[in-house]
Formats: structure tokens, sequence, C-alpha cells
């Protein structure tokens, strides 16, 4: 039974996603909302998991006196403290809302800014122009950079049009055949978890094999 019923409750979690999304009967039933609604049930559920699971790590850290122990307290108290006054001030109250926008929004922009840079040096040490693909990937590259940049508008006035160009056209055509080719992978995927063909998230049973 540890093999067999977590399979028998994958195939029947996905088939019913599965009808629920491609058939008009499961809309009508009104699957898809009761999906969603468990959906978010189970991110909730995610989400306590995962801090119970921070919590346990870091004050493990923190009582062993490890290396940076005093960052491991500090996350403790803050993630503990900002989660005691979201629910008594609520998501919307003026402290909770202040520290989010304030703190957290400024952090996250702080980091994003930080990663543009490793973004930029990658790109510099990959685009060797070896080859004529690898010429015109760096050219546009250079292109787009400079055309969300305000120096592209300050050599020329037309620089952000033809960036926006290329991402609207050229980058969206090479997205969407990348995003056709991942979404048949996953339904592949899909397919072979509901038959019961991939057994790795049942935790290193093995894949390849059929159900016996």
């Amino acid at each position: 039974m540890r093999k067999e019923l977590p399979m028998f409750i994958t195939a029947v979690s996905g088939l019913v996603v599965v009808f629920s999304r491609y058939f008009q009967l499961g809309e009508q039933w009104n699957l898809t909302t009761t999906l969603d609604r468990w959906s978010l049930v189970s991110a909730a559920f995610a989400i306590g998991l995962g801090l119970g699971n921070l919590t346990r790590i870091h004050y493990r850290n923190v009582k062993r006196r490890r290396e940076h122990w005093p960052f491991s307290l500090y996350l403790i108290i803050v993630m503990w403290a900002y989660m005691i006054l979201g629910l008594y001030q609520d998501v919307e109250g003026t402290h909770f809302r202040w520290i989010y926008d304030a703190v957290l929004m400024q952090l996250s922009a702080t980091i994003y800014g930080i990663i543009a840079f490793y973004i930029s040096s990658a790109a510099y040490r990959a685009f060797k122009i070896r080859t004529r693909e690898a010429a015109v990937m760096m050219i546009a590259a250079v292109i787009v950079m400079f055309g969300v940049a305000p120096i592209g508008d300050a050599i020329w006035a037309n620089w952000g049009k033809v960036s926006d160009w290329i991402m609207n056209y050229l980058n969206v055509a090479g997205r969407r055949g990348i995003l056709l080719g991942a979404y048949l992978g996953s339904f592949a995927v899909a397919m072979r978890i509901i038959l019961g063909l991939e057994r790795a998230h049942l935790g290193g049973i093995g894949t390849g094999t059929t159900i016996q």
C-alpha cells in the first residue's frame, strides 16, 4: 500500500483536474471553482508547513550556535512577529502594509537591481561571437539593453521603437515555440504520472516501471 495508495490518489487527482478543465460536464458541475478553492487551501497548508520547517531548521542553528546563528535568530523573530502582526491587523492594516511597502518592496527592488548586474555579466561571458547565430543574438541583446536604458534614446530617438519591435515580435515568436515545447513535455510527464509510469514523486521508488 505504500506504493499503490499514493499512485491511486495521484491518478484520481489528475483525472479530476483533466475532467474539470477539458469536459463540459466538469464545467456544469463547477469542478473548476472547487479545485481552485482546494488549491488555495493546499497552498495555505504548504505555507504553514514551510513556516514550521523553517523555524525548526533555524532554531537548531541558534541552539547549537552554528556559524551566522544571529541571522537565524533574526529571521525567526521577524518572521513570527510579522505573521502575528498580520493576524492582529489583517493584511490591510496600517503597520502591516507599511512594513510590506517600505521594507519588503524596497528590498525586492534592491535584489532585482543587483541581479541585473549579474545577468549582464553572465550575458557578456556567454555571448562569445563564434558563429553567425551568436552574432545575431549579441546584436539583438545590445539593441534591447540600450533600448530599455535612457542612454539608448539619447543616442538615437528611435532606439526604443526598435527594441520594442524585437521584444513584441521576434521574442514573442521564439517564446511561443519554447512554451509549446514546454507544454507538450509537461503533458507527457503528467500522463506518465497519472498512468503510474513515473514514480520519482513517490520518493526514490524509480521511474520507467509499470504497476504490478
